[in-house]
């Protein structure tokens, strides 16, 4: 069934507003403009449209007359309301109707993923229902973002898909790789297998070249810099399948003549990095805090005698490549509350606790792990060593 995620996603969220006492969830929306949308009713409405769930297990839409068809036919909703002039009268006799106290709102001053209420639209309503609506307006973050994090079996088996079809992509690219190619060109040769499987880039969904960098590390397109021998090369790749997306990183390393392994500090960093991988998966489970899993990582690291990480552990994947919700980080101001989030069954991280030295090392190795009842299960193929690119 084309919308069965989608039927999941709106009985997890019924279930999540009768265990925060809320009322009613609104989602007001214009071209489609919340974030929220794919993830919850997989349809959208073109001219000012508002989906309705409530506490009691009612679905609702509001919407113009054009917009109404796709909306019926997707059997998500007990009722399609039709308007011609205006989304204020039909609004509010819905808001009469089921005599809410509390509203939940799309609106959050830390997740942008649950933020899709623009001010117009909120001052709109608020003058729209000023005299049928006396209760309390409300976050939807704290449920919203566990909807996101929590994933069903369907979300987790279609993210699985991905992945295998990242790891298949990235055995053929490896195996194209040689000195002298430019970043483009590698870019280029990950173009050309999404478009061999009928794929798209995870973060921009559309057949645009991944992360590939030998130098300048930066979140940056390639550039015309060619592979010499001795380089390191980072490719951080994602694909879309179904609206679910994979992030995977590798680093290879490109043998010097007569090389047949890589030099003794080059093996140091990518084994550290490996074991930081390891004790950050052991202790990402049920229960923690997403800085304590950063905090394993990070100690590794330095322990070592390693910069601290410049960034996040690992953030979550779902339908976009960060997923916003509890983020596996420092305490840092930027990360917003997203490090202080409690680890939950059902979420999927990335685990990439990368290494930056001002002697040039610098390695990314990205894996793909679900939290289960008892820990993380790695859905990826590890990375369980370098992988070396012969010299010609």
């Amino acid at each position: 069934m084309k919308y069965s995620v989608n039927f999941e996603k709106m009985e997890q969220a019924i279930q999540y507003l009768n265990q925060q006492e809320i009322d009613l969830w609104l989602i007001v929306t214009s071209e489609g403009s919340d974030p929220c949308l794919n993830l919850v009713t997989g349809v959208k409405t073109v001219g000012p449209g508002a989906f309705v769930l409530t506490r009691t297990g009612e679905k609702l839409v509001l919407c113009s007359s054009i917009d109404a068809q796709d909306i019926e036919e997707s059997g998500l909703f007990q009722e399609v309301i039709k308007y011609t002039t205006s989304l204020a009268d039909p609004l509010k006799e819905v808001v009469r109707r089921f005599q809410p106290k509390k509203i939940a709102l799309n609106y959050s001053e830390d997740e942008h993923l649950a933020d899709g209420l623009t001010v117009g639209r909120f001052r709109w309503l608020k003058e729209t229902l000023k005299g049928d609506f006396s209760g309390e307006f409300v976050s939807s973050q704290s449920f919203l973002s566990r909807l996101r994090s929590i994933k069903t079996d369907r979300e987790v088996d279609t993210i699985y898909r991905a992945i295998r079809l990242t790891h298949e992509i990235y055995d053929s690219v490896i195996s194209q790789l040689k000195v002298g190619l430019s970043e483009k060109q590698v870019g280029q040769l990950f173009v050309d297998e999404m478009e061999r499987h009928h794929v798209v880039n995870g973060i921009d969904r559309a057949l645009s070249m991944p992360i590939v960098l030998k130098e300048r590390i930066a979140h940056r397109s390639p550039s015309d810099a060619v592979i010499e021998p001795g380089d390191l090369l980072i490719m951080d790749f994602s694909i879309d399948i179904d609206g679910y997306v994979s992030d995977i990183a590798r680093t290879v390393y490109f043998l010097k003549e007569g090389e047949k392994e890589a030099p003794s500090h080059v093996n140091r960093a990518f084994t550290t990095i490996y074991e930081a991988i390891t004790k950050a998966a052991e202790g990402l489970k049920p229960g923690v805090t997403g800085y304590q899993v950063d905090e394993i990582a990070r100690a590794h690291l330095t322990t070592n005698g390693y910069p601290e990480i410049t960034h996040a552990t690992g953030h979550q994947i779902g339908r976009d490549v960060h997923d916003g919700g509890v983020l596996l980080g420092p305490k840092w101001a930027r990360y917003g509350s997203s490090p202080y989030g409690q680890v939950e069954e059902g979420m999927v991280f990335t685990l990439e606790p990368t290494l930056f030295t001002d002697q040039g090392l610098q390695f990314i190795v990205e894996e793909n792990v679900l939290v289960t009842q008892d820990g993380a299960e790695f859905l990826t193929e590890r990375q369980k060593e370098l992988i070396l690119i012969p010299a010609i």
